[in-house]
């Protein structure tokens, strides 16, 4: 029977990790640390990649607070206070969470000062996502980020380059123009380089990087670390430099590594099936499928299994909102006469229906 109030968006936020990861910090914080409170870390760390991520950036940002100390020492005398079923009300974890929340505060008023002294031209930062969580982030030159489900992309903007590395999942960008300072995204062994323009780049599985261009012009090339001689005013007209591979413009699409697939030109309702996931949306237009499976898998830690091959290339077409997991299963049941079935809430098995 499935669930009838399963919804992909009660898994956890970029801000409640956030939280966690502050509340960490202050318990290693102290002078002693059990080694219980070692082991659920270690735990912590082990739930999800974004963990140590967050962990890792807010630990650089807050090394030298002294008062993550004096906060630990005093949430450690804290006594925790009984409920009628004998469960706390308060307490050293509900304290941490607490001075997270107000620690939040501290590292966005010390980021915007940064930027300002600098004038916007430096910003070193890393953003992630959950499974099924979305963001959109402005960055310091003005150019707006919107992030996908399970990504980590990380910023290292100077005065000469606006450089920055999808570790992992998919992310849009429209680029403030700015023929002074390209704006280059790694990822993998390949780049994408642009000046002012708007395109998506996903890391895929097997490391090949696909790119989608909606405005503008973008140029393929061998990922490279920035040197010198990157940092110098790279003019518009000069963006095919030697390591450039293929060039796209406005709906284009391609998949490249060393080298390049085939350069998709797309027509205008299909660039917008690309990117709709921006709008929370994925549409399918008669897509296999495996395919489907494939694509709302990434949205989901639900295990979504085709156990019979005969369906796996059933064209499937229709709009689904992320985190509406049972509006698609619904569909396939009802509209493509399938087989549904929840084996664990954790797991979905796809069938032929008899």
């Amino acid at each position: 029977m499935r669930k009838s109030d399963f919804n992909i968006f009660l898994l956890p936020t970029m801000e409640d990790i956030e939280a966690e990861a502050a509340a960490w910090l202050s318990v290693f914080g102290r002078e002693h640390v059990t080694d219980d409170e070692r082991a659920e870390f270690e735990e912590w760390l082990r739930r999800s990649s974004k963990h140590s991520v967050v962990f890792e950036n807010l630990s650089a940002l807050w090394g030298d607070m002294e008062v993550l100390t004096e906060l630990s020492d005093i949430a450690e005398a804290m006594p925790e206070v009984p409920t009628r079923a004998g469960k706390p009300v308060w307490g050293r974890r509900a304290f941490f969470g607490a001075i997270a929340a107000t620690f939040a505060l501290v590292v966005v008023g010390t980021t915007a000062y940064v930027s300002n002294q600098d004038d916007q031209l430096y910003q070193h930062a890393s953003f992630a996502t959950a499974v099924g969580e979305q963001r959109t982030v402005t960055l310091s030159d003005g150019s707006v980020m919107h992030i996908n489900t399970d990504s980590v992309v990380e910023v290292d903007f100077t005065p000469g380059e606006r450089t920055l590395r999808l570790a992992q999942g998919e992310a849009h960008f429209v680029v403030t123009k700015n023929t002074q300072r390209p704006f280059i995204v790694n990822a993998a062994s390949g780049a994408v380089r642009a000046v002012g323009t708007a395109f998506t780049v996903r890391l895929r599985a097997n490391k090949s990087i696909e790119v989608t261009v909606e405005e503008g012009r973008v140029a393929l090339q061998k990922s490279v670390m920035r040197t010198e001689a990157a940092a110098k005013t790279v003019a518009e007209e000069t963006i095919k430099a030697p390591s450039v591979i293929a060039e796209l413009t406005a709906g284009q699409s391609a998949v490249f590594n060393e080298e390049v697939e085939e350069i998709e030109q797309m027509p205008t309702v299909e660039l917008r099936r690309k990117l709709a996931w921006r709008e929370g949306l994925l549409v399918f237009a008669g897509d296999p499928l495996s395919d489907v499976v494939a694509d709302i898998s990434r949205y989901t830690d639900i295990k979504i299994e085709i156990a019979d091959a005969a369906v796996a290339d059933m064209p499937i077409g229709g709009y689904f909102r992320v985190g509406e997991i049972n509006g698609l299963l619904d569909a396939l049941e009802q509209t493509f006469n399938l087989k549904v079935e929840f084996i664990t809430p954790d797991h979905v098995r796809i069938s032929q229906s008899s």
